[in-house]
């Protein structure tokens, strides 16, 4: 579940920054490829070349999301790529740069980004893969997911 995403050169399944800009220009080039094909035939809906370009600029934003995530991971800082509602402690799901919980509605204009806070916790799933996580992110993996430990990270 996890990935070992926090093991710099392990072979894992994390992709790298360079799979997702080589997925992005293969997204992209579809994208063209259906809106010509939309134009010349008249086929297919306007939609399906809109959201290609949509999952185009997704992936892209990933690809550029991945170095500074690999930045603070290393630093330290809560790996978490959710944020947790700040009234209720619930997940807040985040689309085109806007956060709101899944549980009370909140919302707020934080974009997607890692947590940040610092690292308390080495969460790992029941596959064994782990994660850096702060306190609040380490107890809502631990509550939710089946099989989870935490590992306390030693303080010097």
């Amino acid at each position: 579940m996890f990935g070992d995403s926090c093991l710099p050169g392990e072979n894992n399944s994390e992709p790298t920054q360079a799979q997702l800009w080589d997925l992005h220009s293969r997204a992209e080039a579809l994208a063209r490829d259906t809106a010509a094909l939309r134009a010349r035939s008249g086929f297919l809906p306007d939609a399906v070349d809109h959201a290609l370009t949509e999952a185009a600029n997704r992936i892209n934003q990933a690809a550029e999301g991945l170095a500074d995530a690999r930045a603070t991971q290393w630093a330290g800082s809560c790996t978490a790529w959710w944020h947790l509602c700040p009234h209720c402690g619930r997940p807040q799901q985040t689309e085109d740069g806007r956060s709101r919980c899944l549980a009370c509605d909140t919302t707020s204009n934080r974009p997607r980004t890692q947590c940040g806070r610092p690292g308390a916790y080495v969460a790992m799933d029941p596959t064994g893969g782990t994660v850096l996580v702060c306190a609040p992110h380490g107890h809502y993996i631990q509550a939710r997911l089946d099989g989870s430990l935490l590992l306390p990270v030693p303080t010097p």
